[in-house]
């Protein structure tokens, strides 16, 4: 059997027992021997359920920990070692002693969680105590559908057919998007002398067509417009170098069958990029812009949305914020655009591609050598620069993108 996209924890610590029991019950193989732990003034310690196994000769346990995935503020909620470490001392006085202590949690995966329970796992086997297991929420995923009566008992109890579905994509629905942005390469090209190209400059020489940028400000025959113009003669300390940006927005729809409220998705970017950011307003000219995508202080390869509305009824979507991949220069890549849902009840996960496919604008500086071993080309890839200048709102540039050939 199939799970189905997503399985949700219980809404009340009941009935996540009453599942803790179902589901140990099928995967120790004693669904009638398995019971809840009585609670009484010296309360539990630290067992919620236990069952016995090996024939009867031994005992496993489980403590449950049934938790909302945020607090109040709407950060992500967390279990802690401290918290972990308390149930474990109090399982130590449970009688008889424990085979097992199943750690069973609704939160998902701690990565810091798991390494303190394998760690203090293995001291308990040294020491000859019970082993110890943490299941978050993943664990159930997986298992539920491993065990059919569970499943269904389950699947009937929290109401599944109003599933909670969230969809991300980029627009028109695909999951994949390419770029092509445009870098400079210079060949530098050492050849032996070519007597054909050194007659028609000479020719332009005799003729005065062959004019330096300076002859043509100094002579007032500086024409912007003029498709001759070689804007690669400008004067380096008047140009400026075109940054190269791929610039994305996403659409979140809500396609399944109930409310999304109070949420916020993480974007993590994992590929051979520079870095990402989010677009943001210049304060004299725009100062009532607003981005819903946010920036880390702490880092360049992870944002996040922070919707203004914070429900997403069912059907409706919105088009989130403009933000920016910022390529490495002439690298050809594949950028794997992870995005996690985090809401009051409900996350869900997904993966975007973003592919880049750098073009280049070719030029050629041509060495004459008279040595046929230094023959040679050599390549050198960098940004384009280009003649213009700054301005408030951004940069001015004084050619066309269509003046130049990309390849």
């Amino acid at each position: 059997m199939k799970a189905p996209l997503n399985i949700f924890p219980p809404k009340n610590w009941q009935d996540f027992e009453t599942l803790c029991l179902k589901l140990w019950g099928e995967i120790w193989d004693i669904p009638h021997e398995i019971e809840f732990n009585s609670d009484n003034s010296q309360g539990q310690n630290g067992v919620d359920i236990y069952g016995p196994v090996d024939g009867g000769t031994a005992y496993n346990g489980i403590q449950c920990k049934n938790k909302k995935l945020n607090l109040i503020d709407g950060s992500p909620n967390r279990i802690l070692i401290k918290d972990i470490q308390e149930e474990i001392d109090k399982a130590k006085t449970f009688t008889p002693a424990l085979k097992r202590l199943i750690i069973a949690t609704s939160l998902p995966k701690d990565k810091a969680i798991e390494e303190y329970i394998r760690t203090i796992s293995l001291e308990h086997v040294s020491n000859g105590l019970f082993t110890i297991q943490i299941c978050f929420w993943e664990y159930f995923e997986r298992k539920l559908p491993e065990f059919e009566k569970v499943y269904n008992w389950y699947l009937k109890n929290e109401d599944f057919h109003r599933k909670k579905q969230l969809t991300v994509t980029f627009k028109g629905g695909s999951t994949e998007k390419i770029f092509h942005p445009k870098f400079q390469k210079t060949v530098e090209r050492y050849a032996l002398p070519n007597p054909e190209i050194e007659a028609k400059l000479q020719l332009l020489r005799e003729n005065n067509s062959l004019l330096t940028v300076a002859d043509l400000i100094k002579n007032n025959k500086l024409n912007f417009n003029s498709p001759s113009f070689n804007f690669n003669s400008w004067p380096e300390n008047m140009k400026i170098e075109w940054k190269q940006f791929c610039w994305l927005d996403l659409v979140v729809s809500n396609t399944g069958d109930a409310v999304i409220e109070d949420y916020k998705i993480e974007l993590e970017f994992e590929g051979d990029f520079l870095k990402v950011g989010p677009e943001r307003g210049n304060g004299i000219l725009n100062p009532n812009f607003r981005n819903d995508v946010k920036g880390y202080s702490n880092s360049d390869t992870a944002l996040y949305i922070e919707p203004r509305k914070k429900i997403l009824v069912q059907g409706d979507h919105f088009v989130s914020g403009n933000f920016y991949i910022e390529p490495k220069i002439a690298v050809e890549t594949e950028i794997k655009l992870h995005w996690k849902l985090l809401s009051r009840d409900f996350n869900d996960s997904g993966m975007l591609i973003v592919k880049i496919s750098p073009k280049y604008h070719r030029v050629v500086n041509r060495h004459e050598v008279s040595d046929p071993n230094m023959v040679r080309d050599e390549e050198l890839y960098s940004l384009i620069k280009r003649p213009g200048q700054h301005n408030i709102g951004g940069n001015t540039y004084a050619d066309n993108v269509s003046d130049y050939n990309f390849d």
